[in-house]
């Protein structure tokens, strides 16, 4: 079953509560993607996974999530079985295939949404001007349809486009999918910035 605005709460507590009732180490998780969206009520469509970007620790410091610990994954999995989730619902696939979390402009940190679900479970959102980086490296990265629905979704003014644009071609110069940059723009509604990156 795919993640929809009323499960995903629903599974994020469940899964705080049975951190709490094993007496868990507690996560503080940053989550993006179509989950963070859904949580966010930026988009409507469901989801098949909550994409794990990084972990926090308490004093607020960043690492990758991948893989993740033994106590959080069984908890994942026994929310699964509650909820008749596909396995893999709570995915940190993101944080491996991310570059690097440190190159990340500070304002995508500092504008975190952040929730508790009870005492062993918080999760901090990427909110939108961080998700529009982030669609952004993934439309240039790997092309696929989602990506450029949620950016459509997203609605990025020209100025937000032109930094997230920029911020990508900045800092991670493999992108795969450069060429489609045009085209991108276009759909974005903001084809003026074709000749600022293609001149």
């Amino acid at each position: 079953m795919d993640l929809s605005q009323h499960n995903l709460e629903e599974a994020l507590r469940l899964l705080g509560n049975l951190l709490a009732a094993r007496k868990s180490d507690a996560f503080w998780l940053v989550v993006c993607g179509g989950s963070a969206l859904l949580a966010q009520r930026i988009i409507s469509r469901s989801t098949e996974d909550v994409d794990i970007l990084a972990m926090r620790d308490l004093d607020g410091g960043v690492d990758g999530a991948f893989p993740l610990p033994k106590a959080l994954k069984e908890a994942a999995s026994q929310v699964a079985d509650e909820l008749h989730l596909g396995g893999n619902w709570l995915n940190s696939a993101a944080s491996m295939h991310f570059p690097d979390l440190h190159l990340l402009p500070a304002s995508f940190w500092q504008e975190l949404e952040t929730r508790d679900y009870g005492d062993y479970l918080k999760i901090s959102f990427v909110t939108r001007s961080g998700q529009i980086h982030l669609k952004t490296y993934a439309a240039l990265n790997r092309a696929k349809p989602r990506d450029l629905d949620d950016l459509r979704a997203l609605a990025p003014t020209s100025a937000e486009t032109e930094a997230a644009v920029g911020w990508v071609i900045e800092n991670i110069p493999g992108v795969t999918h450069r060429d489609q940059l045009p085209a991108l723009l276009t759909y974005l509604d903001h084809a003026d910035l074709i000749e600022r990156f293609e001149g």
